[in-house]
């Protein structure tokens, strides 16, 4: 009997170091059954899994530039240019070494859109003549560049010289927000633009180019040549509103 007895106690005290053996293997049981994953992802709890590369790496995003910032510093470069004056002649000279000089003359980069050129039935080497002193750019541009049924586009950085099909098949939005002299008047500011800046342009007529009047801001889809002839307009507008009116006798 004592000889059982000690045979149950033998029995028992080893299946109690086979659990406490086993404690720490259902401890670690507890974690793969949170890590069991089909993508192989750790658990949150797990203090030996690797780190996710979100937390090592970080952005430092307030000294980080906008992602547009070089593209708002170009236009801004390409528009001062097309405000300043300039003093060229050229007599015959091929289209891209007289582009060339302008590039130059202006530090801007400047692009010509040979593909489209070849739609029309020209290349780079399509003689230009002009003469002209002491001009905008954008006007000795829009000079030039009419005879041969081109213009220019703003476009990735660069002024891009293209036909005007190719302009119309790439159109920049812009928003105007109108002075308070104007504010009220957005619709018929809208209709205005459209009768007096290249009519030809305009969704109403068949063109390319649309113009929504919502409250005192007008949205508009056009060339970069007809948005400049519309700040042009919307200046000049905005200076007669703001005058006071004659009255009869006076």
């Amino acid at each position: 009997m004592w000889n059982s007895h000690r045979n149950v106690q033998r029995f028992v005290s080893r299946v109690f170091l086979g659990v406490c053996l086993m404690v720490p293997t259902v401890g670690d049981q507890a974690v793969w059954a949170q890590t069991d994953d089909p993508f192989g992802r750790p658990a949150a709890n797990d203090p030996f899994a690797p780190r996710p590369k979100s937390d090592v790496v970080k952005v430092n995003r307030a000294k980080a530039s906008p992602a547009n910032q070089g593209e708002t510093n170009a236009k801004e470069r390409i528009e001062a240019a097309l405000q300043s004056k300039t003093t060229q002649t050229f007599i015959e000279v091929p289209l891209a070494e007289a582009m060339q000089v302008i590039a130059d003359t202006h530090e801007i980069p400047i692009l010509l859109d040979r593909r489209a050129l070849e739609e029309i039935g020209l290349d780079s080497d399509v003689g230009v003549t002009i003469d002209l002193k002491d001009v905008s750019l954008r006007s000795f541009l829009r000079l030039m560049l009419r005879d041969l049924d081109m213009t220019y586009v703003q476009r990735d950085e660069v002024m891009v010289i293209t036909t005007v099909e190719a302009a119309e098949d790439a159109l920049i939005t812009e928003i105007y927000t109108l002075p308070k002299s104007l504010a009220s008047k957005s619709e018929v500011v809208s209709k205005a633009i459209t009768a007096v800046i290249v009519p030809d342009t305009w969704e109403v007529i068949g063109g390319p180019s649309t113009i929504v009047p919502i409250e005192h801001v007008i949205v508009v889809s056009t060339t970069s040549d007809v948005h400049s002839k519309i700040d042009e307009f919307l200046e000049q507008l905005a200076k007669a509103f703001e005058k006071p009116v004659a009255t009869g006798g006076h």
